[in-house]
């Protein structure tokens, strides 16, 4: 569940008590009874922009400043703060000289408003999805080494044998400086490699340290051969 900050909270009650402060002083001005169409949709158009204010600001929390369109870069929240400072203005207007403006074209303005509106705040989604999907893939394909490393490491740690251990040093230093992104082209090469260095691990846990050596020596050539072929694939 979503965990509300005390600055959110704080917002929330302000932007509460603004809402309600703005609807009595419009009734009180405007009353209920009299009005034309005009009137009604304006009013109707206020309504909704404050609820995208309140729904960019309230219940996307930090998201609210992740979230950012493709053209400008602005947040989603600010695109929430613009349209409703444009509705406020628009809609004063149309409640003001209702019975000199059709409904057709304060509809018409406001819904196209509302429309520019939707637009950026459906592309701040479309960007953050886009961004999430790239990190993903990114992690993806650094996943392999940062996983050898560690295998590596340990095996380190776990050997005892004073002639193989500088040997798994340096293999252990070659992952740390290898390419972190992988290709799917390399998968069989580095599924090997993979497997070379678990048969390395369990000849260390049998003290099998000559053939741990040479298991060593195989996953060097395996890691160099698949460092020159990333090298090759940029």
């Amino acid at each position: 569940m979503m965990k509300i900050s005390k600055k959110t909270k704080m917002m929330t009650a302000i932007g509460a008590v603004i809402f309600a402060v703005y609807n009595i002083i419009f009734w009180l001005l405007c009353g209920f009874t009299g009005h034309r169409a005009t009137f009604w949709i304006s009013w109707g158009f206020m309504m909704v922009s404050f609820c995208a204010l309140a729904v960019s600001y309230t219940l996307l929390g930090q998201r609210r400043l992740l979230l950012r369109d493709w053209l400008f870069g602005f947040p989603i929240v600010k695109h929430s703060t613009i349209y409703i400072l444009a509705e406020v203005l628009l809609s004063t207007v149309f409640v003001i000289l209702e019975k000199k403006i059709s409904w057709q074209l304060a509809f018409s303005v406001q819904i196209l408003l509302f429309a520019v509106y939707l637009v950026f705040a459906i592309s701040c989604f479309l960007a953050k999805a886009t961004i999430d999907d790239v990190h993903t893939r990114v992690a993806d394909k650094t996943r392999f080494i940062k996983l050898l490393r560690a295998d590596v490491e340990m095996l380190v740690e776990k050997c005892t044998d004073p002639g193989l251990k500088p040997k798994l040093g340096a293999l252990a230093e070659a992952v740390r400086y290898s390419d972190p992104m992988s290709d799917e082209s390399l998968f069989e090469l580095e599924k090997e490699l993979a497997l070379t260095v678990s048969n390395c691990d369990q000849a260390i846990t049998d003290a099998r340290y000559e053939e741990a050596a040479q298991l060593c020596e195989k996953a060097s050539l395996l890691l160099k051969e698949r460092n020159k072929k990333c090298k090759a694939l940029k």
